[in-house]
């Protein structure tokens, strides 16, 4: 387990963690130098954008009274907010908070190519992690805003529709879930397929929510 600050805020890396993002970036097929410079590549940029995405959530939560906590794990990360007590807008600016960091950072880093790169013959392993900082930053973070609980698109339905429809938002998570896994999977994204089609079994069971699945903002 690594700990560690980030502006303050306590941030934990799991073993598991590490395991998941080598595995997605191609570990069992690096068998040269540079596939396993590029797999290095891969796994910083995934560990940058995570926390920067959950940075978002945890200055978010403090501005509205909450002691954040950043928690890196297999399934990505999520941002514990100790002590939160959010009215509903402060509970979906908090869960938006994430995301809208995400697409702050791809669209720097598109700017940073556009101004200082483009037109230029970029060596592998910078080309590598541009590409993968866009493809993180806007793909996954467009992913994570489906409504599907408890991604970040998830909790913000969630307090949108409000308590009284917690069967709506739960079925609403089945239906999206089973919809993009099973496009996932003929895409042969297999990963995202099979993380997916978790989320919405999880949703499916009797009494699943957020509490019983790692990810997103997690309050207590």
């Amino acid at each position: 387990m690594i700990r560690f600050k980030l502006l303050g805020f306590p941030v934990s890396i799991e073993p598991f963690f590490w395991l998941v993002i080598a595995l997605l970036g191609g570990a069992l097929r690096a068998n040269s130098p540079q596939a396993v410079l590029l797999l290095l590549v891969w796994m910083l940029v995934v560990l940058v954008s995570i926390l920067v995405h959950e940075l978002g959530h945890a200055l978010a939560g403090r501005r509205y009274g909450a002691t954040p906590e950043i928690r890196l794990h297999g399934f990505g990360g999520m941002a514990v907010m100790h002590g939160g007590r959010f009215n509903r807008l402060q509970s979906i600016l908090v869960s938006a908070a994430g995301p809208a960091f995400g697409f702050a950072l791809g669209v720097l880093v598109l700017l940073v190519y556009l101004g200082a790169f483009r037109n230029r013959e970029l060596p592998l392993e910078l080309g590598y992690g541009i590409t993968m900082l866009l493809y993180v930053n806007f793909f996954w973070t467009l992913i994570n805003l489906l409504p599907i609980l408890p991604l970040d698109g998830g909790q913000i339905f969630r307090d949108l529709a409000g308590p009284k429809r917690a069967g709506l938002v739960r079925w609403v998570s089945v239906i999206c879930a089973g919809g993009v896994a099973g496009w996932a999977l003929q895409a042969g994204m297999i990963f995202l397929g099979l993380m997916v089609a978790y989320l919405g079994f999880l949703n499916f069971q009797s009494g699943a929510g957020p509490q019983r699945i790692p990810g997103g903002v997690q309050r207590d």
